[in-house]
């Protein structure tokens, strides 16, 4: 997205993954420069990735700014900093809990992040975990499962046959991915009251807190308040996710006003306001 000095939307694209670890780089390249084609020259451009990770991957990323983008004046930061740049002014925490999910604040030196890590070694209460809840919950008990359940597996993979579904997540390239669009269904199914459902909102969502919980301890200041901002789609799939995850923090932090609200602007938006510090030397 690119706006102009008062805010207008001068132009808009979109494309694919453009993920710095994840990401083969030919692919990278071109989904970015699909999603920026027809874009006029920007004085100042801020991209936030998905695998930024490291010096490395900055240096990376910015490099292909550069070239995207010859004589601008270019950064490149995690994607999680755009959603906290698009919270509201009194956000203590932003949780990101989409495909995958991690925790971020402002620190004293720049952002701060717990959590992530990928759905290997972590990406607690994440579109992931809920999805493969789901689908093992189904593999599991095909004959006993809900038909809401039943058909959200057959419209995701067009068969009820578990060699024939083993197979399609083992072979989509992106497992996480194709597991997470069975988050919303798990949603609704805990909101139906099935067992298997509700342990997994329990057990997942108390896993997410539990890294809110670390995260506040370790880099936050004590208050009375607890501002949390929700961005990603797990909190727009099904309202249950974001009633839950307010009252196991509220457990957690018995001594704080937890007050949590979802992201009223998209991510984009943050990149945007990053952009902006660029033009006015921060």
């Amino acid at each position: 997205m690119a706006v102009d000095d008062g805010g207008a939307i001068l132009f808009q694209g979109q494309s694919g993954a453009a993920n710095l670890v994840s990401t083969p780089e030919p692919r990278l390249r071109r989904n970015l420069q699909h999603a920026t084609r027809g874009c006029e020259h920007a004085n100042f451009v801020c991209g936030c990735f998905a695998g930024l990770v490291s010096d490395e991957t900055r240096t990376k990323a910015v490099g292909i700014l550069q070239q995207m983008f010859p004589g601008s004046n270019v950064r490149a930061e995690p994607d999680y900093t755009a959603a906290f740049y698009s919270s509201p002014q009194d956000t203590d925490v932003c949780v990101i809990a989409g495909t995958g999910s991690l925790v971020c604040s402002r620190g004293p030196n720049g952002m701060v992040k717990s959590g992530g890590r990928g759905y290997i070694l972590g990406d607690y209460g994440s579109g992931f975990h809920y999805g493969r809840d789901a689908l093992v919950h189904f593999l599991d008990h095909p004959k006993t499962a809900s038909p809401t359940l039943r058909q959200a597996i057959h419209e995701l993979f067009e068969t009820e046959h578990e060699g024939t579904i083993v197979a399609s997540v083992y072979t989509s390239g992106t497992p996480p991915q194709t597991l997470a669009r069975l988050a919303k269904v798990l949603g609704i199914e805990a909101k139906n009251g099935e067992p298997y459902a509700l342990e997994s909102l329990e057990r997942n969502g108390a896993a997410l807190a539990d890294v809110v919980y670390q995260h506040v301890t370790r880099y936050l200041k004590p208050t009375r308040t607890l501002s949390v901002s929700l961005a990603g789609g797990i909190w727009k799939a099904a309202p249950i996710f974001k009633d839950r995850f307010q009252g196991l923090l509220s457990d957690r932090f018995p001594d704080r006003l937890v007050v949590v609200n979802r992201l009223t602007k998209p991510p984009l938006y943050g990149a945007v306001e990053l952009a902006k510090e660029l033009s006015l030397g921060n």
